[in-house]
């Protein structure tokens, strides 16, 4: 299949870049996602913008700054930041339905913000916008959806790419799709943790892809663990916005000590890095599962007035956070690296795009500030579109290659390897990491390259290959850094030194070769 652009994804960067894209661009977007699948329909806390008289672009990107821990590009964030405001209002525009009080935008605060500058869709933001911005996207003529299919391999030459290979999760077919330009905007790598605050949450494919097709991928071993998903039996439930801590809750460890004054000035609205090493450090010392988050002295009325899905949530469970304390423990919830691009996406490789949660361009650092990342995915998702919409587009012609049936691989299939890399990346790359895991880790993930190979359908081997890439690239950056930083806490090397980004070059590698344009070449299976 031939277009002018792929859209790997379909959350709040993708459908943002696909509302501001020419019509005269044709666009085929890969997803292997229902439509309430995407990180984005998840985020429950809002979207940060400068929306009041005691506010200012300054406080923020201060806030910013410091969450980010030395590791932000300033102007990155500064240009972000300022462009929240007309965010805040092209949403608004396009019809998604804010809470209001008295007939204004109601803005919380959440940890590390100075201000209350949190929009919010009362606890379901991410729905409220995804669900507006989907009934628009939908009726684009120039969009063709390709559902359920899995893309597996970027076709590039290590300087540019010229599409991408998917396989489809109905029948296994494997497809070629050939576009000049090529988008990744899907998602992050915390589907590789067994507590994730997303249910369906990305493990890191589309980073391994990208770092094999030659670009560069930056600070992955900043994986952020949001303090507090409520779980019940030792399994996550569903992620407790910040917010509600932004509106009075407080943590509790389990012998009833208010805990949060000793590690921070700021309490319960330190940056979440501190707050979830508190919380472990807590569950550590008492040998417990959890600990308490409490907002049920603010009185039933306000919690279900503003956090009426999270009290519905929890009451069907047999807890209700508006009248008791909920049980709460860190799990993965965002990575604040990715692939190498700046803020219209742009990768090291020519015509290779990556924008939101995938991409690091500076905004983040080493630690996100709540609510800035709904943002990142409108400014990245606008600049995209103009920067593609406003280059010469490359000539589009079908990529002439030839895929294997099946690949020599010592690495089992993904069902089976998945488990593993969720128990690996936890003990060794989890929420306080040392020298020796890390290591550990490593060489656990290289002899899983050692065992007996045995032959695999293409689909299958690259996936397996992508799940692995994204676990080493994980390890690899955490042992490069030699320091404790944002959410990268090592007990070896507890002090900060210069702050310095974490580089891996990209790592040129292709399972498909080039083939002559004789359709008797292609393999019998290869549908293009």
């Amino acid at each position: 299949m031939k277009f002018d652009l792929l859209v790997v994804g379909e959350g709040l960067a993708a459908l943002t870049l696909l509302l501001n894209i020419p019509p005269t661009i044709k666009v085929g977007v890969i997803s292997r996602n229902k439509y309430d699948e995407p990180s984005s329909y998840w985020a429950q806390g809002g979207i940060s913008a400068v929306f009041s008289v005691d506010d200012d672009f300054d406080k923020h990107v201060k806030d910013t700054l410091v969450a980010g821990d030395g590791l932000c590009d300033e102007q990155v964030v500064r240009s972000i930041v300022t462009a929240g405001t007309s965010v805040l209002q092209w949403l608004i525009d396009m019809g998604v339905p804010f809470t209001r009080e008295n007939n204004d935008i109601h803005l919380t605060r959440e940890g590390g913000h100075s201000e209350r500058r949190v929009a919010h869709v009362d606890d379901m933001t991410g729905r409220g916008i995804m669900q507006t911005l989907q009934a628009k996207v939908a009726l684009l003529p120039n969009v063709t959806w390709v559902r359920q299919y899995e893309v597996v391999e970027l076709i590039s030459d290590g300087a540019r790419v010229t599409g991408l290979i998917g396989e489809s999760l109905a029948d296994g077919d494997i497809t070629v799709f050939s576009a000049p330009n090529v988008v990744l905007a899907a998602g992050g790598i915390t589907g590789l943790y067994p507590y994730a605050t997303n249910p369906h949450a990305s493990k890191g494919e589309a980073i391994a892809m990208a770092w094999r097709a030659g670009a560069a991928v930056e600070n992955l071993e900043f994986v952020q663990f949001h303090p507090t998903a409520f779980q019940v039996d030792q399994q996550v439930v569903s992620l407790i916005t910040e917010a509600v801590r932004g509106e009075g809750g407080h943590l509790f460890n389990i012998v009833n000590e208010r805990f949060m004054p000793r590690y921070s000035a700021q309490q319960e609205l330190a940056p979440r890095d501190i707050v979830a090493r508190a919380i472990y450090s807590e569950m550590t010392a008492h040998q417990s599962p959890y600990v308490w988050l409490d907002i049920s002295h603010q009185g039933s009325a306000f919690v279900e007035h503003h956090f009426p899905n999270l009290v519905e949530l929890t009451r069907g469970f047999d807890c209700d956070l508006s009248r008791t304390r909920v049980p709460v423990s860190p799990a993965a919830h965002y990575t604040c690296g990715g692939v190498a691009a700046d803020v219209s996406g742009q990768t090291s490789v020519a015509g290779l795009f990556a924008i939101g949660e995938v991409a690091n361009c500076g905004l983040h650092g080493a630690n996100r500030l709540a609510s800035n990342s709904l943002l990142e995915c409108v400014v990245m998702g606008k600049a995209c579109a103009e920067a593609i919409a406003g280059a010469a587009v490359p000539s589009n012609q079908k990529a002439a290659i030839r895929i294997p049936a099946v690949i020599e691989t010592s690495l089992p299939l993904p069902l089976v390897m998945l488990p593993k890399l969720r128990a690996l990346l936890w003990q060794h790359a989890g929420i306080v990491r040392s020298r020796d895991g890390i290591q550990t880790g490593l060489r656990k993930l290289d002899a899983m390259q050692r065992e007996p190979a045995s032959l695999l359908p293409y689909g299958q081997a690259l996936r397996a290959r992508n799940i692995h890439d994204a676990a080493h690239l994980i390890l690899h950056s955490a042992a490069q850094r030699k320091e404790s930083r944002g959410g990268h806490f090592n007990t070896d090397y507890a002090e900060r030194t210069l702050p310095v980004t974490t580089v891996v070059d990209g790592a040129y590698k292709k399972c498909w070769v080039p083939s002559q344009r004789d359709a008797s070449q292609v393999e019998a299976f290869l549908h293009a």
